[in-house]
């Protein structure tokens, strides 16, 4: 897989954070509480971004648009800041950034629609309960993702 870019990463979370219920449970509070500081900003700052984010479990996500929304957003300091730190939130779980970056590549790959993202989340929801809490050093690389 591709390595995951910075605002990439961050809209994937941005999306995940806001459809999936449980996210700090399956994210980690730490990547929740960033994307949240993230959102927030986006919510001042780039109110258009941050709506579409928030209703992409009704509307699809123009995914490309996102990113691209996002990059723009990146001129300013704190916004860029943001992102970064979701990136580095991201980055310090491997399961977690495997995770994120197994998604992207979905959304990069076709619209989402309300069930696909159901269908996206509830696999991912399995691999990464796979890999908690046994100790163990799985990786969700080595589990057979199939969405």
């Amino acid at each position: 897989m591709e390595p995951l870019t910075l605002t990439t990463g961050a809209i994937a979370t941005l999306v995940l954070v806001t459809v999936t219920e449980k996210a700090s449970e399956k994210l980690g509070e730490l990547v929740v509480e960033k994307a949240g500081k993230l959102l927030s900003l986006l919510r001042i700052k780039r109110a258009n971004t941050a709506k579409a984010i928030e209703l992409s479990q009704q509307k699809p996500l123009d995914y490309n648009k996102a990113v691209g929304e996002l990059e723009a957003a990146r001129t300013d300091s704190e916004i860029a800041k943001a992102v970064v730190e979701v990136d580095t939130a991201i980055k310090t779980n491997p399961k977690i950034y495997q995770t994120i970056q197994a998604y992207a590549t979905v959304l990069k790959s076709q619209p989402p629609t309300t069930q696909n993202l159901t269908n996206i989340i509830q696999k991912i929801e399995k691999v990464v309960n796979l890999t908690q809490g046994d100790g163990a050093s799985t990786s969700i690389q080595n589990q057979n993702i199939n969405i």
